[in-house]
C-alpha cells in the first residue's frame, strides 16, 4: 500500500495511537519518554479516524495537523495509517501491521490515563497479548490503575505533564470569539 511509513526488519517501533483532539505537549511527553527510555527507532503517531469510545471528534485533517505540530524530530512519524488501512480498532491495526512489516517489533505506547477504559477496547485481550504494551505515567492517574493491567506490561514513571485534550477543548469553548 502506497504512503505507508518505512520500517525494516529489526526495527523497534512504538505505536502511539489516539484521537489527538487536539494533540498537546502531554502527548509529545509520552511519545518522547517511550522513545528515549525504550530505545525505540521510531514512534508512529496513529491518528485515529474516529475513536469508537468517543462520540465525536474534531475534523480529521485538523487533528492530523495538530499531531504534526507536536511530534518533533525525525524519530516521530505522524501517520494516517489507520485511515489508509480502514481499521477502526487497535487489534485490526496490529494484525495489519504485523502482516505488512514482518520482522519489525511493535510496542503499543499509551499514557496511563488510557488504563481507565482499556477493557472497553474491542478485543482488548488480543491487543494486550499481541505486542508489548508500555504505559507512561500521567497526572491524575492513580497507581491503583496498574492493578487492572496485565503483569507483563511495562510502566514508565516520568515527570508529569498536566496538559490534556479535554481541558484544551473546554478552554476553547469557554474562550469568547473575536469578530
Amino acid at each position: 500500500m502506497h504512503g505507508l511509513p518505512l520500517a525494516y526488519p529489526g526495527m523497534l517501533i512504538g505505536l502511539f495511537g489516539g484521537s489527538f483532539d487536539p494533540a498537546h505537549e502531554g502527548h509529545a511527553h509520552v511519545a518522547e519518554t517511550a522513545l528515549k527510555r525504550l530505545g525505540l527507532d521510531r514512534v508512529w503517531w496513529l491518528v485515529s479516524p474516529q475513536n469508537p469510545l468517543k462520540p465525536q471528534s474534531s475534523p480529521y485533517k485538523k487533528r492530523l495537523e495538530s499531531a504534526r505540530q507536536q511530534a518533533r524530530g525525525r524519530a516521530m512519524v505522524v501517520t494516517d495509517l489507520e485511515k489508509r488501512l480502514k481499521s477502526r480498532f487497535t487489534y485490526q491495526t496490529l494484525r495489519a501491521l504485523k502482516r505488512r512489516y514482518p520482522g519489525v517489533e511493535f510496542t503499543l505506547v499509551m499514557g496511563a490515563d488510557n488504563l481507565t477504559n482499556f477493557r472497553q477496547w474491542r478485543r482488548w485481550r488480543e491487543v494486550s497479548e499481541a505486542v508489548q504494551v508500555v504505559i507512561v505515567s500521567r497526572p491524575g492517574t492513580a497507581p491503583s490503575h496498574r492493578l487492572s493491567a496485565p503483569k507483563h506490561w511495562i510502566f514508565l514513571n516520568a515527570r508529569h505533564h498536566a496538559q490534556s485534550s479535554t481541558a484544551l477543548r473546554r478552554a476553547a469553548v469557554a474562550k469568547p470569539r473575536r469578530k
